[in-house]
C-alpha cells in the first residue's frame, strides 16, 4: 500500500496542489531560513550563547535555519483555488472533512478491503476521490512542518537540552506522513476496484458532477 500511495501522490501532485502557491511558500520559507540563520550566527558570534564548541555551532545554525524555513512552508495553503466543490450525499463538505468518507465507504478502506457491493460503487468512486485529493494536499503541507519540528528536536539535543522524550515524540509525529501515504494507497485501491465494476443501472449511478476526480490509475472510469 505504501508503494501504491506514493505512486498516487506523484501522479496527482500537480492536479491537487497549486504549483504557484507552493512556489510562493518555498520562496518565503527560504527567506525566513536565511534570516534566522544570519540571526543565529550573529548573536552566537557576539555572545557565544550556544556554548557547543566551534565544531557544532555551524551545524546548529544550519539546522535551526532549515527548521524555521520548513515550518514556514507548512504554514502556507497549497490547495488549488480552482478545485471543484466536494460533495457527499449531495451536500458540500469542508476541505478538512474530505478525508473522511461516509460510513458505507469506510469499510473498504481498511487493511483488508472487502469486495465492493454493486450498490456502493457510486459512493466509493465519489468518496475515495475526495479522500485522495485531501490526503495529497495533507502530505505536501504537513511533511515540511513535521520535519522542521524534528530538526528543532535535534538542535535542542545539540544545545545540551535534557528533552530526550520530547525529541522522540517529535520524530513520532513524523509517522503521520507514512500513515497518510498508507491511507492514500488504500483509497486508490478501493477506487480502482469500484471503477472496474460495471454500472448497476441508471437509477443507481452518481448524480451529475459528483464524481469529477479522475483516477490516477490506468483503469478507465465509466461515465457516471
Amino acid at each position: 500500500m505504501y508503494r501504491l500511495g506514493w505512486q498516487v501522490f506523484r501522479t496527482r501532485f500537480r492536479q491537487d496542489v497549486s504549483v504557484d502557491r507552493l512556489r510562493r511558500a518555498l520562496v518565503v520559507g527560504g527567506v525566513v531560513a536565511v534570516g534566522i540563520g544570519v540571526l543565529l550566527a550573529v548573536t552566537d558570534a557576539g555572545t557565544g550563547w550556544m556554548d557547543v564548541g566551534p565544531g557544532l555551532s555551524p551545524l546548529v545554525v544550519v539546522l535551526g535555519a532549515l527548521a524555521a524555513g520548513l515550518i514556514t512552508v507548512s504554514c502556507f495553503p497549497v490547495r488549488r483555488r480552482d478545485e471543484p466543490p466536494a460533495t457527499i450525499n449531495g451536500y458540500q463538505v469542508r476541505p478538512d472533512t474530505m478525508r473522511i468518507a461516509r460510513h458505507s465507504v469506510q469499510r473498504y478502506l481498511g487493511r483488508r478491503m472487502l469486495d465492493i457491493e454493486a450498490d456502493d460503487r457510486a459512493a466509493v468512486l465519489n468518496d475515495t476521490a475526495l479522500v485522495r485529493r485531501t490526503l495529497v494536499v495533507d502530505v505536501m503541507r504537513a511533511a515540511p512542518g513535521l520535519l522542521g519540528f524534528a530538526l528543532i528536536g535535534v538542535v535542542a539535543l545539540l544545545l545540551g537540552g535534557r528533552h530526550g522524550l520530547g525529541f522522540l515524540a517529535v520524530f513520532g509525529y513524523l509517522g503521520l506522513v507514512p500513515d497518510r501515504i498508507l491511507r492514500l494507497g488504500r483509497a486508490e485501491r478501493a477506487h480502482r476496484a469500484a471503477a472496474a465494476l460495471p454500472p448497476t443501472g441508471p437509477g443507481s449511478t452518481t448524480p451529475t458532477g459528483r464524481n469529477r476526480f479522475p483516477s490516477g490509475s490506468k483503469v478507465g472510469l465509466p461515465d457516471v
